[in-house]
């Protein structure tokens, strides 16, 4: 089962998409106390980095930690109401804080059908919490009862990036680069922190704005799979379309798979036939693109990862500036003539 439109979504691993699994202290705290941690590896999501001091967010009258919370405390602190999302280990639903009237996500998760999976929710609440940029999807709060866990989250209501490119079929220059600007821009922010995602693809980009027709604002989330890497790591995970070909992980691996990403907002089809991912497959179709964006694409997709582009180098490439810039000055536009 697939989760759509949501946050913080959830479900089983699949080929093309999987689903975010969640774990479980069995306290009720915030997510802004959350240690920085290391863990092992969903489908339903610097340039100058936009950060804020996270500020510790309040759990309200619920039990401290240590304590569980019961389904009656957390009604008592949030109106939950219709669902936006669902999947086979959680439902997420658009709920409303009762003491400030805030509107936000809440992944409810039963922990039963987590056994075996725990780390994966584990890793949301420990990385995806100790995290605060307005290019990745924030975690607020995390309670927990005997039965489930209750996971608060920032609403993010437009869908995720797969949704729009079935919709679409494939993007403009500009509104590719703006994509690949916001994305870029929430890698350097992680890898800066030595966080690797491991998991990038269209189904955990969500869309937080629609700018206009066809192009979109994005926001990562889904940090089941991230991990904190401090040496490379002999694991391969994530979706096969947008695996990277070298066996060590390293924050490089996220580069790949935004190259791929990119290829597919450009084109409206995947870059690689075969499996050795070669690159004279890349233009062997044909696609109308400028010198600039396919060296941009052979730059993110060099096999050699010690030769590929950074997250930061990418966010600060000519043509990554000029077609967001290109977007935001036909927003500018759009709405002087509007209001003209």
């Amino acid at each position: 089962a697939s989760c759509r439109g949501t946050p913080a979504m959830a479900g089983p691993s699949s080929p093309g998409r999987t689903c975010p699994r969640v774990t479980l202290p069995s306290s009720s705290s915030c997510c802004s106390a959350l240690p920085h941690s290391t863990c092992r590896g969903k489908r339903r999501e610097v340039g100058e980095v936009h950060t804020v001091p996270q500020k510790k967010t309040s759990t309200l009258d619920l039990p401290s930690e240590g304590g569980d919370a019961t389904l009656s405390d957390i009604e008592q602190c949030y109106d939950i109401g219709r669902v936006v999302g669902d999947g086979n280990f959680a439902v997420v639903r658009e709920c409303r804080r009762r003491d400030s009237g805030q509107t936000l996500a809440m992944k409810i998760v039963e922990r039963s059908k987590l056994i075996g999976r725990e780390h994966m929710m584990q890793n949301e609440l420990s990385l995806l919490g100790s995290l605060c940029h307005p290019r990745i999807v924030r975690l607020f709060a995390h309670h927990h009862t005997h039965t489930h866990s209750y996971l608060v989250m920032e609403l993010v209501s437009g869908g995720d990036l797969f949704e729009a490119i079935s919709e679409s079929g494939k993007f403009s220059e500009a509104a590719a680069g703006l994509m690949v600007s916001d994305v870029s821009e929430a890698l350097s922010y992680i890898h800066s922190k030595s966080i690797v995602h491991r998991d990038l693809k269209p189904e955990n980009l969500l869309v937080g704005t629609r700018v206009s027709a066809g192009v979109c604002r994005l926001k990562l989330g889904d940090f089941g799979l991230a991990m904190v890497v401090t040496e490379p790591v002999f694991t391969i995970c994530g979706t096969p379309t947008y695996v990277a070909p070298e066996i060590l992980c390293e924050t490089e691996v996220d580069v790949w798979a935004l190259g791929v990403i990119l290829y597919i907002l450009l084109c409206g089809f995947p870059p690689f036939r075969s499996r050795d991912r070669d690159q004279e497959e890349l233009f062997q179709r044909r696609v109308c693109l400028c010198a600039e964006a396919r060296g941009l694409i052979r730059a993110l997709l060099q096999p050699d990862p010690t030769v590929r582009l950074a997250a930061e180098q990418t966010l600060q490439h000519p043509w990554v500036k000029a077609m967001a810039s290109a977007c935001r000055l036909n927003k500018i536009n759009s709405k002087t003539a509007h209001v003209s």
